[in-house]
């Protein structure tokens, strides 16, 4: 699990709940400490950051077979906000280091454009949901994410709801089925 601006490795325990029993959840402290709390990519500094973000999660999601009883081939990253964007930019960069991506409120940032390319991430699989009122993260950089992981052949689930930042108690139900079938 990939928490979002502000977050810590605590801040994603409400998706727990749609996850399938068997499931062995994994979260880590984004590296750029901010305002209080912690994000992957600093506003204003975000070329940079990014860099630094993507190549924190890319080593912490590369020990996970190593240190915990993961299989290596079942990885789903699920990210809210700027963990779905640096959720989507992993896939991206390193196609074999999840099979799954969960992008809850997301995007996908600038800098993870320069990977997209046609059947990149064939055979992976992508559940989008997002807030038709979001004002965080307007949903149309939920539609370019959208757009981008099916041109790079991923298998895209997407879904809008009406509501803000965050997921709807339908999104929720949603997610659950898809993780789910995901783990089936």
């Amino acid at each position: 699990m990939v928490h979002g601006w502000l977050g810590d490795e605590n801040a994603m325990w409400a998706f727990e709940k749609a996850l399938p029993l068997n499931a062995f959840v994994i979260s880590m402290r984004a590296p750029v400490e901010a305002e209080g709390g912690y994000g992957w990519m600093l506003p204003g500094n975000e070329e940079r950051s990014f860099e630094q973000g993507l190549a924190s999660l890319r080593e912490f999601v590369s020990r996970l077979p190593r240190e915990y009883p993961v299989n290596a081939d079942r990885v789903a990253l699920m990210g809210f906000s700027q963990g779905a964007a640096m959720s989507c930019a992993l896939a991206l960069s390193d196609p074999h280091m999840a099979s799954a991506v969960v992008a809850l409120a997301g995007f996908l940032p600038d800098a993870a454009r320069q990977w997209i390319a046609s059947g990149r991430l064939a055979g992976k699989r992508v559940f989008i949901a997002h807030g038709i009122d979001d004002t965080a993260v307007p949903v149309e950089d939920a539609i370019r994410a959208r757009d981008a992981l099916a041109l790079c052949g991923a298998g895209v689930t997407y879904r809008e709801y009406p509501v803000g930042h965050k997921l709807s108690a339908q999104g929720m139900r949603d997610l659950k089925t898809w993780l789910a079938d995901f783990a089936a």
